[in-house]
């Protein structure tokens, strides 16, 4: 096995990546592409560089860069699609939460109702509340997908290949890449992962909730929050989504750890994915077969 390209940090992550090509010499080329991909895209979605386009469409609502508007398309189809539970504009009551874990009093029903209001409103039209969304949710999946592909679909001689930023693998070509997911209890280097799966020609994200929280009073309260009613959730500690493109991985992924599981395990299978959930008790629930315990 090739031995991978590893930049960090990249997206706030390590990213890793393995080009298979007809020469070594191309395939070490391709994984270098692609790195610089991922770093220019990363220059567009940056919530930390005010010249980002980012930045501009939060100050001004409009953009004309076009892997922007295609993200913020599909973070609208993404709220549609999930009823309100994908909300890129959720800092709102996270601010919330902040505040009150820092004064100590847990945030009023009324506040929290009314934000949630406001939110259920943001999005449908594709339209959110410019000031306070990121892309954090989507745009890494979005991103890990086309950095591979600009690489894997362009050049006649790269055969394959596999991108992992974080909790995001994409694969592509003939062959398959088996990634290990860690037992949310357990996240220690030295521990075997929980299941085991191989993805081909497709994206892989995890997302979880486990180790974060707010403390108030002598209650802990999951940095996880519903959307849809401003309070957290927390009856799944990690989710991993199987689908056939990044954005729709990482979306998924982030909306199963608020939808209640039979809504989860409908949107995936709607969506040609699949899932392995993990839940806070430490039972799982998964989707398909495919998730070998290790």
């Amino acid at each position: 096995m090739a031995t991978p390209l590893r930049v960090e940090p990249l997206l706030g992550t390590a990213a890793e990546v393995v080009i298979v090509a007809t020469d070594p010499a191309i395939a070490r080329s391709g994984e270098h592409a692609v790195i610089s991909e991922v770093a220019r895209l990363e220059a567009i979605f940056t919530v930390f560089d005010e010249a980002s386009a980012l930045h501009s469409f939060h100050r001004t609502g409009v953009t004309d860069v076009l892997e922007l508007q295609t993200v913020l398309e599909l973070a609208a189809q993404w709220h549609r699609r999930s009823g309100g539970a994908f909300q890129p504009a959720a800092q709102q009551l996270v601010d919330l939460w902040d505040d009150a874990a820092a004064a100590g009093v847990l945030p009023s029903v009324e506040t929290l109702d009314r934000v949630a209001s406001h939110l259920a409103s943001s999005g449908v039209d594709g339209s959110f509340d410019r000031s306070r969304f990121n892309l954090n949710a989507i745009a890494k999946g979005w991103i890990a997908d086309f950095g591979l592909r600009s690489v894997v679909d362009a050049q006649p001689d790269v055969v394959g290949g596999w991108l992992s930023l974080g909790g995001d693998v994409v694969h592509r070509g003939d062959e398959s890449v088996a990634v290990g997911i860690e037992d949310p209890r357990r996240p220690y280097d030295n521990v075997a992962p929980m299941v085991t799966v191989d993805v081909s020609n497709e994206a892989l994200a995890t997302s979880g909730g486990a180790r974060r929280w707010w403390t108030i009073g002598e209650q802990q309260f999951s940095k996880v929050l519903d959307p849809r009613t401003g309070w957290p959730v927390d009856h799944i500690a990690s989710a991993t989504v199987i689908a056939p493109d990044g954005a729709a991985a990482d979306a998924l992924a982030t909306v199963a750890l608020i939808l209640p599981v039979d809504e989860t395990l409908a949107l995936v299978a709607d969506s040609g994915a699949e899932c392995f959930l993990v839940h806070e008790d430490g039972t799982v629930t998964s989707s398909s077969d495919r998730f070998r315990r290790a």
